[in-house]
């Protein structure tokens, strides 16, 4: 069961980058602050390779010691930033529109994709 709702999550990961969809949800202040700080496309990239490194930190944490509470609840953090970047990207129009910078974010989020096929999800 706890295999089957860590498939559903990252794959409603996966959809909310894939589909660059934003929300009406309001982050909380670290996070959007951490966003606001971002001053072009290079940063944003930079910033959000680094989430996805501790994402997938995460992701390795919650197949070690899936009972360990706290790392379910930084996995969920992880989680709800995922939004905030996404939203972000598609915020930063100018970097989207790149076809530079769109295959850079692309291939920053295979890290995830591959990460999931490693481990046979």
């Amino acid at each position: 069961m706890k295999k089957l709702i860590f498939f559903i999550t990252l794959t409603s990961f996966l959809g909310l980058l894939s589909c660059n969809s934003g929300t009406d949800k309001k982050p909380n202040e670290s996070k959007v602050e951490k966003s606001e700080l971002i001053k072009d496309c290079d940063d944003f990239l930079t910033h959000y390779e680094e989430w996805v490194d501790e994402y997938i930190e995460a992701i390795d944490s919650y197949l070690n010691n899936p009972d360990d509470e706290t790392i379910a609840t930084s996995y969920m953090d992880l989680m709800q930033e995922a939004m905030v970047w996404s939203t972000k990207w598609v915020t930063l129009v100018d970097c989207a529109e790149n076809e530079e910078y769109e295959q850079r974010f692309e291939d920053i989020a295979k890290e995830v994709e591959n990460k999931l096929q490693e481990i046979g999800l």
